[in-house]
């Protein structure tokens, strides 16, 4: 990549710019549409020794934890496209899972509104605003962190609340387990992080696609404009 495009994807990136509108931004869309499906349906081992709670006190075993890596891709999302476009990939995702087929973790259908899931989906909306006005500036550290933690907060916060406004309803008895949430929260924003920093580089090659054409600049013009007053002289 020459100076210039590298320039201009500096100031693309890091400068605040909002994500183009072209067909190449709506390609992205789609991939990311598509990635949260296949994420809904994916579970990744995470066996590991830890502490465990048993009988007799702490012990040193092995813990498993099944993730779906929804949430992630939800902080990718909002890092790749931003708040107006990443919002439109869950947009997508939400009017798939109720018209068309069911994408959502336990169905789909407009009944998958009294579910207590639906309000994850819900908080899908506030991560990717919160996650793309911070990284919107700069993709450091201190951002990507925040980011996740904020984002993951406000997915799980969406869910409990709605879970609880479900239960005030007798729509279904709400007994949160709040040891396997806590685990739930660490674990996605751990691999939040980790979806955030695989978007930098991402964004480096789809910024390709989803930038505008260059504009001509005015200084460009000048010279044509002298010429063509010596032609009519």
């Amino acid at each position: 990549m020459n100076k210039r495009l590298e320039s201009e994807y500096r100031e693309f990136i890091y400068k605040g710019e909002q994500t183009p509108f072209s067909l190449g931004t709506l390609a992205v869309v789609i991939f990311c549409t598509t990635l949260l499906i296949v994420a809904t349906f994916t579970k990744i081992d995470l066996s590991h020794w830890w502490f465990l709670s048993g009988d007799n006190g702490l012990f040193w075993g092995i813990k498993k934890h099944n993730l779906v890596p929804q949430i992630p891709v939800v902080m990718l999302t909002s890092a790749l496209l931003g708040v107006r476009f990443g919002s439109l990939v869950v947009l997508l995702y939400l009017l798939i899972g109720f018209f068309l087929y069911p994408v959502f973790g336990f169905g789909g259908g407009l009944e998958y509104i009294k579910s207590y899931f639906f309000g994850y989906i819900l908080g899908f909306f506030a991560a990717v605003l919160f996650g793309g006005r911070i990284l919107s500036s700069k993709f450091n550290t201190k951002n990507m962190i925040l980011a996740s933690i904020i984002g993951v907060l406000a997915i799980h916060s969406c869910g409990i609340f709605y879970s609880f406004i479900l239960g005030i309803f007798k729509t279904f008895p709400y007994h949160p387990n709040f040891g396997v949430i806590f685990a739930q929260i660490i674990y996605d924003i751990l691999f939040s992080m980790f979806a955030i920093i695989i978007a930098k580089p991402l964004k480096y090659v789809f910024w390709i696609a989803m930038k505008n054409e260059p504009k001509k600049s005015k200084n460009n013009n000048q010279p044509k404009r002298k010429k063509a007053k010596k032609d009519k002289n």
